[in-house]
């Protein structure tokens, strides 16, 4: 496993890639799956829905004007600002994430203000795990055999979320995910994998494992 923290990636990926290796897929996270799952948007939207329903309470109790100015404005005016920092902060963060997959390798590049990139080889990697969100959305992290340890937070949001003792680098909410997931497998099977094998644990949708 190769990654590089200290330097900066380069601002094409793909020219990191060997001339001989074929991309066979590239992408970047979704920008409204990473706000909703990765920044709290989540979040922000249940505090609307509070806040409406305490407005609603107050409205019987309360004349309208003092509801509305006391009670719902500069509750509402601050969740609005919140989300949209948050927002903002997460098109930052897809602009600058690539996820790559070539015949041989994953790439994850990733962050703005600390730029990082992870290049794992198929033969580092253990097993990969396909979690389903919304609709086509999903997150494919990958388990690896190398005893180097990928920084949490350096590398997120494109770990696998609350892993920190032993981190996994992910493809996160990725649109098409089950496409992507099958670009990957069969990858690994065409890199000499003869005994890969396909599960469903309890917490994902599938599981895909390599003998290394």
């Amino acid at each position: 496993m190769e990654y590089k923290s200290k330097f900066e990636p380069p601002n094409d990926v793909l020219s990191a890639i060997p001339p001989e290796e074929d991309v066979l897929w590239k992408g970047r996270p979704s920008f409204w799956g990473l706000s909703w799952h990765n920044f709290g948007i989540k979040w922000i939207s249940i505090y609307m829905m509070i806040l409406l329903l305490v407005l609603v309470v107050r409205l019987g109790v309360a004349d309208t004007q003092s509801a509305f100015k006391q009670d719902f404005f500069p509750f509402f005016t601050s969740g609005v600002i919140a989300g949209f920092f948050l927002l903002v902060l997460s098109a930052i963060q897809v602009y600058h994430t690539v996820y790559v997959v070539t015949e041989k390798r994953i790439i994850i590049k990733n962050g703005a203000a600390l730029a990082f990139m992870i290049s794992v080889p198929f033969k580092k990697i253990v097993a990969v795990n396909l979690q389903k969100r919304l609709g086509d959305l999903g997150t494919i992290s990958f388990e690896l055999s190398s005893d180097r340890r990928v920084p949490y937070i350096s590398c997120w949001p494109s770990v696998r979320p609350w892993l920190f003792k032993r981190p996994q680098p992910a493809f996160s909410c990725v649109s098409r995910v089950e496409n992507v997931g099958g670009i990957i497998k069969d990858s690994m099977v065409g890199s000499s994998s003869p005994n890969f094998e396909t599960s469903k644990p309890k917490d994902f949708h599938s599981k895909l494992k390599q003998s290394v």
